[in-house]
């Protein structure tokens, strides 16, 4: 008897760790930093990127999901800062067979954000408005945008999506954009520098804008989105 009840605790007890197992490889976390330095590693090896910065992840299951902005020559062309891009995605993949998406976001290398800005982003992460007064401000907010997009940049800057933050009734944009694949990275951080001015000079409820250029995959539960994605996956540069 006393044989029986062993050997149906050691069956109920390989029961929960399989039962665990299971439940942990549905349930999303963090990963820790020392299996995210390898990684970091391989991207700084890929041919074009200057640095590595802000790389982040999230375990799904047995799979893992990048987050990561590498710098590349400000003299590069878009065209070249992709293919760049591209080869640092082919490279974590190839070494690394855990990592199942990369969402890669492409800087300037001798683009820095002042240390006011950082500190505002990092106070504005995570922050939006939920109510209806904030809705129609997005409305509006959307509708300018737009409009100096066609009036004043028609030729160089398409307008993909906007993510909005707000804090204290002033609202943080990140606008991603599509411009020519043959523009100087230079060049594109120029024109959107331009850009965020014009629109903070026409919106006084507008803090602080930040236009992203889209080269091309976006992970979702990387990017919070104010409206519905198109799901495609997307990489973007940081201007």
């Amino acid at each position: 008897m006393g044989e029986g009840v062993f050997e149906v605790e050691v069956m109920m007890d390989e029961c929960c760790v399989l039962a665990l197992d299971s439940v942990m490889e549905l349930v999303d976390a963090g990963v820790p930093l020392p299996l995210l330095n390898p990684i970091k590693q391989t991207i700084l090896k890929v041919e074009g990127v200057k640095g590595c910065h802000h790389l982040r992840g999230r375990r799904a299951g047995s799979s893992i999901h990048l987050d990561v902005h590498i710098e590349v020559d400000p003299f590069s062309s878009v065209s070249a800062a992709h293919d760049i891009g591209e080869g640092v995605r082919r490279d974590i993949q190839n070494s690394h067979s855990e990592v199942a998406e990369v969402f890669i976001h492409i800087d300037p290398a001798v683009a820095h954000l002042s240390s006011s800005t950082r500190d505002q982003q990092a106070d504005l992460k995570g922050m939006s408005s939920h109510n209806s007064n904030a809705c129609s401000e997005q409305k509006d907010i959307e509708a300018i945008v737009s409009n100096i997009f066609s009036t004043k940049f028609s030729e160089i800057i398409i307008l993909e999506h906007i993510t909005y933050h707000s804090l204290q009734g002033k609202f943080f944009l990140q606008i991603e954009v599509s411009m020519p694949f043959e523009m100087l990275i230079r060049d594109a951080k120029e024109i959107a520098e331009e850009a965020e001015k014009e629109i903070l000079n026409v919106a006084s409820n507008i803090s602080q804008v930040s236009i992203q250029l889209r080269l091309g995959h976006l992970i979702p539960q990387f990017h919070h989105e104010s409206r519905p994605s198109n799901n495609e996956e997307r990489s973007e540069t940081g201007l």
